[in-house]
């Protein structure tokens, strides 16, 4: 389990830290810190090589495939670190140029300040000078177009708010101002060029986050593996709830009830062509392979698929998810719904024949109409599955908000229970800190914590 949940964190660090480790074996650290200038030099290298460390990892950690979910315990999982990754990266990024300059403010030299200037703005390359200087302007030039565009980049990702298929569309260039900092910590004089071991540490780790760049971003379309649907039907339902049931065109999708996916509508003219995620609320023997899930009409996209048309094609590519109960057999359990995060627990439920352990569910929405397929959870389950209890709590008639100290005394306690929770972020936030405060440990509360609109 705790590999499961920190085996990813650990890799991350490891792989950043060899870099930073043979860079200091290489010299006395004395000889790297005797005076201000080299200390800042050495400050501004260190910055450089975590910087770039985290920014491939970080593009590893964009290409959503299953063996990242079992390293970080689930997909929302690894996109958090993807975040964080991403963030940490553009911190250290800026630093880079920011020490290499500051290592000439203890001389006075106006030369030296014409170095300082030197070493963070673009190179004339003279093609009638040596080798080593073209190539020095040449590394030069990139680390500033790499530096640019990263920063530019990541900081566009993290402090503006933009449309979904715009910044997507920013992303797209990632890759590429990658490519221009792998260029500069290779051509650059420096410890990295000269030492063997980091040089092909380096470029290892460039191909890797490159590549990582081309399959996800550039050729996504032809590389990863998406499932052909066909869509049979699209209705609206009380609440502002749209249902949309797919057919498999092909060969159906294999997945666990509790999963989800990501699906593309890709010859509609009113709906964007952007792959979105879905929970799954049919099980995986529904009649004819069919696909169903809930979504819930907030913003633009989610609002247009109230006017999907039957026959629009899908791409499906999943499925993706730890959120399943069943993983923990016999293990008595809560399940925590909010408004239409009840749609991976109409999977698991449905699936009802592989369950074990005493379940209490609990769905909660802000009013009757927004509660979905109550049939199959309020009569038919508990019939076919004593230890089955259902509970709903409906915000409008209780005046008030669902309360982790009101599942507790519906549940006959917490201890010792595995809590599964799915639905608004700011419900799960709450509940969560609800259970925490009550000393649940946060390894016991499982979620999936994605959002669209």
């Amino acid at each position: 389990m705790f590999f499961e949940r920190w085996g990813g964190w650990a890799l991350i660090v490891l792989f950043t830290a060899i870099p930073v480790v043979r860079w200091l074996m290489l010299k006395p650290i004395d000889d790297r810190f005797i005076n201000m200038s080299l200390s800042f030099k050495s400050f501004g290298q260190v910055v450089g090589i975590i910087g770039l460390m985290l920014y491939a990892i970080n593009l590893l950690l964009s290409i959503r495939k299953p063996w990242l979910e079992d390293l970080f315990g689930g997909l929302n999982r690894v996109y958090i670190a993807h975040h964080i990754t991403g963030g940490l990266a553009l911190v250290f990024i800026l630093f880079h140029p920011v020490f290499l300059a500051l290592r000439y403010i203890e001389l006075t030299a106006l030369v030296t300040i014409k170095d300082a200037a030197r070493s963070i703005l673009p190179q004339a390359i003279h093609f009638d000078r040596s080798y080593f200087e073209i190539k020095h302007a040449v590394a030069i030039n990139n680390g500033i177009i790499a530096f640019i565009g990263m920063v530019g980049l990541l900081f566009v990702t993290f402090f503006v708010k933009l449309p979904y298929r715009f910044w997507l569309f920013t992303h797209k260039f990632l890759g590429v101002a990658f490519v221009f900092a792998g260029l500069h910590v290779l051509l650059i004089v420096s410890d990295v060029s000269n030492d063997t071991f980091l040089k092909i540490y380096f470029a290892a780790w460039i191909i890797i986050g490159f590549a990582a760049f081309m399959y996800r971003t550039v050729l996504g379309n032809i590389l990863v593996r998406r499932i052909p649907y066909r869509v049979a039907s699209a209705s609206t339902l009380p609440g502002n709830i749209v249902q949309i049931s797919l057919d498999p065109i092909a060969r159906p999708l294999d997945f666990k009830p509790g999963q989800f996916v990501f699906i593309r509508f890709i010859n509609d003219s009113v709906i964007a062509n952007e792959a979105h995620p879905f929970s799954i609320a049919s099980v995986p023997r529904e009649q004819s392979g069919q696909l169903r899930v809930y979504v819930k009409a907030l913003g633009d996209f989610t609002t247009s698929l109230k006017q999907l048309k039957a026959g629009t094609t899908a791409e499906v590519e999943g499925a993706f998810g730890r959120f399943l109960p069943a993983r923990f057999d016999d293990v008595p359990q809560i399940w925590i719904a909010g408004g239409i995060g009840i749609t991976p627990f109409l999977s698991i439920a449905r699936n009802f024949d592989s369950l074990k352990p005493k379940v209490d569910m609990f769905y909660t929405a802000q009013t009757k109409d927004e509660l979905v397929d109550q049939e199959a959870l309020r009569d038919f389950l508990p019939q076919h599955y004593p230890q089955f209890r259902y509970h709903t709590f409906v915000n409008e008639e209780q005046k008030g908000f669902l309360s982790a100290q009101y599942i507790a005394e519906q549940a006959g306690g917490l201890e010792g229970k595995e809590i599964f929770l799915c639905g608004p972020p700011p419900m799960m936030k709450s509940l969560r800190q609800q259970f925490r405060a009550m000393k649940i440990p946060n390894s016991k509360i499982h979620s999936e914590e994605f959002s669209m609109s």
